[in-house]
């Protein structure tokens, strides 16, 4: 995998991943959550979503720009892959995901690297969303990227009648839930200390 140097530690092929989420969640009749282990990669599984963590690598300051730039290059050349295989570039785009509200906005606040507005590395695959996050943990000194597959409606809600008391039951459902979701993971990084 391009851009990991020896100071990140790479734990699965983000494109592998892609396309067994493509094989798992592309079938229109299934209405339940998949058991996100059958896949058969590190996964991070919250129930309703999953985060499929693919590298960690340690943060280095500001001023040393080269350095850090390594998971960087490496979600760059991710995210061109999917562009090719699955779509979403800003000329195709599915949708945005927008740093300043819901899903896009717990990231940000996470740490998570904004592409630029919109986000361009946002997929969809059914009802569910899949983002490339690439975060900074100044605290922590690392650095991380991984595919976040979230219910499509944490993302993008769609009212089914809206206007219904129901339907608003249904939103303040799905704003909770999303609202509950953690989207801050670890791996032990097995580095020697510099």
């Amino acid at each position: 995998m391009n851009g990991v140097d020896e100071e990140s530690n790479w734990i699965s092929d983000g494109l592998a991943v892609m396309r067994a989420l493509e094989r798992l969640l592309g079938h229109r009749n299934s209405e339940r959550t998949p058991q996100w282990t059958d896949l058969g990669f590190p996964v991070i599984d919250r129930g309703k979503s999953a985060i499929f963590p693919l590298a960690v690598a340690r943060a280095h300051e500001d001023s040393d720009s080269r350095r850090a730039a390594g998971l960087s290059d490496m979600s760059r050349g991710l995210q061109r892959s999917c562009v090719h295989f699955f779509g979403g570039d800003d000329v195709h785009a599915e949708m945005e995901l927008d740093a300043e509200d819901g899903y896009g906005r717990k990231l940000a606040d996470a740490g998570a690297v904004v592409t630029g507005p919109p986000w361009e590395c946002l997929w969809s695959i059914q009802r569910f969303a899949v983002v490339l996050a690439h975060a900074v943990d100044r605290q922590n000194a690392s650095e991380t990227l991984a595919l976040h597959v979230v219910p499509m409606d944490w993302v993008r809600y769609r009212p089914l009648n809206s206007g219904t008391k129901r339907e608003a039951s249904r939103h303040r459902r799905v704003v909770r839930e999303r609202d509950a979701a953690d989207v801050l993971w670890a791996w032990p990084l097995s580095l020697p200390d510099e």
